[in-house]
């Protein structure tokens, strides 16, 4: 049976060069240059190795890359990046982003179709390792000491992963250490000089929609590129000195914002459930929408030292809660004090 190769490239001459080779080399080839369809392909395709072009006009090829490795079908798909110009290619954040590996402008149909097979080859015992080891595990007697075992070390790869990137973000603990220090500056502020003009602080809590079934449905390496790719998003949507945002558990997000009030917020928020729409990040296991999608609860308050700063958290998971209890799309809620 003819392996599947499926490409995304809006370059008509280079993909018609592929389409020729890879014919003639007897693979079933299909060409897109739309992500949607493309994402679409590999669920009801399943191919064996999917190619990008890494020059893409007004395309982030690599978000692309991360966002094929989050499919379920396509975890374990190859993708190969076509490098047609160095100065648009980093090789490193293409393998970050979950690329196999890559091929050359000027092209060699030698290269590129041994770096096709290899893929496919690495594929196939990639699959034949996986069965042989569900086949040992059943023969094992002690295998779930041995599970455990494994599922700790994994953990403790994933948490040294994390700390290395520069993209992390803070956890609750150390956002609310920042949230404490901005509320106190601003009570400070009122009490000197009796002026509740720009002292408003406002707080949005995003909450992913049916995160549980998302992790119940996904193992941890997806759901932790899912929250890495949100994140980034978020902060970088959020760049004023004093903004903070932090990872809560139950797939939430708080965004801290001094000097807001709050219709201020609400464009942020706004503004957020835009982007998380556009990136399309598959949820299929959601009542809300077929991508990944948020509510929000606002909450906005003039600090004072004769309240924690905490009630800031405490107010706007609240709204939270009531508004993913609306099972709509987007729903905000606002709640002041």
């Amino acid at each position: 049976m003819s392996k599947k190769i499926i490409i995304l490239d809006d370059l008509e001459e280079q993909s018609q060069f592929f389409l020729r080779l890879l014919h003639e080399a007897n693979y079933k080839v299909v060409i897109t240059d739309e992500e949607p369809v493309l994402l679409d392909l590999i669920n009801s395709e399943y191919p064996d190795v999917v190619l990008i072009n890494a020059t893409f006009k007004d395309k982030d090829v690599y978000l692309v890359c991360k966002k094929i490795k989050l499919l379920e079908m396509g975890e374990n798909i190859p993708v190969i990046f076509i490098n047609r110009d160095q100065r648009y290619f980093d090789a490193e954040t293409m393998f970050n982003a979950g690329g196999s590996d890559y091929i050359s402008y000027p092209f060699s149909s030698a290269e590129i179709l041994h770096k096709i097979s290899m893929q496919i080859q690495l594929k196939s015992l990639r699959k034949e390792l996986t069965e042989k080891t569900n086949q040992l595990h059943k023969l094992i007697p002690h295998y779930q000491k041995l599970k455990l075992a494994l599922e700790k070390a994994k953990l403790e790869l994933a948490k040294i992963n994390q700390e290395d990137r520069s993209s992390s973000l803070p956890h609750q603990e150390e956002f609310e250490k920042n949230l404490t220090q901005e509320w106190l500056r601003g009570a400070r502020q009122r009490s000197n000089f009796g002026d509740l003009a720009g002292t408003n602080i406002s707080l949005i809590m995003a909450g992913i929609n049916d995160f549980q079934n998302y992790q119940e449905n996904h193992d941890k390496d997806l759901i932790d590129n899912c929250l890495n790719i949100i994140g980034s998003m978020i902060k970088s949507t959020v760049k004023r000195p004093g903004d903070c945002v932090g990872k809560f558990n139950q797939g939430k997000f708080a965004i801290l914002l001094p000097n807001t009030d709050q219709d201020g917020a609400q464009k942020v928020a706004e503004i957020i459930n835009k982007k998380i729409k556009d990136l399309q990040i598959p949820h299929h296991y959601s009542d809300f929408s077929e991508y990944i999608s948020f509510s929000f609860g606002i909450a906005t308050g003039i600090p004072s030292q004769a309240l924690p700063a905490n009630i800031l958290i405490e107010v706007a998971d609240n709204a939270l809660n009531t508004a993913l209890q609306e099972k709509q799309d987007n729903s905000i809620i606002i709640d002041n004090f």
